[in-house]
């Protein structure tokens, strides 16, 4: 052994007072205390990473809302769509009545009216459900002849009348649509026996014939 590693094991056993070895071991070390600033820095670590994930939060939740409201718009939009197109399928023409067959033409001479026939007439049992032949707003009086009448003025002006019923299923004001429940057939008024007397007047003016209108959309109650 060199004289410093003599001296160094000397040292290392060596007391002050000659006496047992006293030298400091690893274990017997003060722990040190972490510095103010460490602590500073750590709880601002400690923020930085809470309001990161506070930020996280909330922008998933930003963007559930977003993704939510373009599924409702984009619902909407199908939603409309879809109207649109049922509205462009539905028909809009119909017959007055469900059952075919007329008992009186249009034009027709005869003693049960004071001139030609101004109309078209269906020969239903009193009571039958009567409906619009077309998209209108409807509208209601009472004639000597015609008896109880509902009339539906569709959007370009055209009336159809329904006249001789028992009763009205709307009120007047409503609108309804091609093919609605608006009355009941009846026997009021100037008529020989249930039916339903149905006229076409474009523009609210003088008669046609109705067979013919109904034919020119498709429809034929003969």
């Amino acid at each position: 052994m060199g004289v410093a590693g003599i001296a160094a094991a000397s040292v290392g056993n060596l007391t002050d007072d000659g006496g047992q070895d006293t030298a400091t071991t690893a274990a017997d070390a003060q722990p040190v205390k972490p510095s103010a600033a460490n602590i500073k820095l750590d709880t601002q670590l400690e923020s930085l990473a809470a309001g990161a994930d506070d930020f996280a939060d909330r922008a998933s939740r930003t963007q559930e809302r977003i993704d939510l409201k373009a599924q409702q718009e984009a619902e909407r939009k199908r939603a409309a769509q879809e109207a649109a197109r049922k509205e462009r399928l539905r028909p809009k023409f119909a017959l007055p009545v469900a059952l075919h067959g007329l008992s009186a033409y249009y034009g027709q001479a005869g003693t049960n009216w004071m001139s030609v026939h101004t109309g078209i007439d269906f020969p239903v049992p009193y009571g039958s459900t009567v409906m619009a032949a077309t998209d209108g707003t409807v509208r209601t009086q009472f004639n000597v002849s015609y008896g109880n009448m509902m009339i539906v003025t569709a959007k370009d002006g055209t009336e159809t009348w329904y006249c001789h019923l028992s009763s009205y299923r709307v009120a007047p004001g409503t609108t309804v649509k091609a093919g609605d429940p608006i009355a009941f057939s009846g026997n009021s008024g100037k008529s020989t026996g249930p039916h339903l007397h149905f006229e076409v007047r474009p523009g609210g003016g003088s008669t046609i014939d109705p067979l013919a209108w109904l034919r020119s959309h498709g429809l034929d109650p003969s």
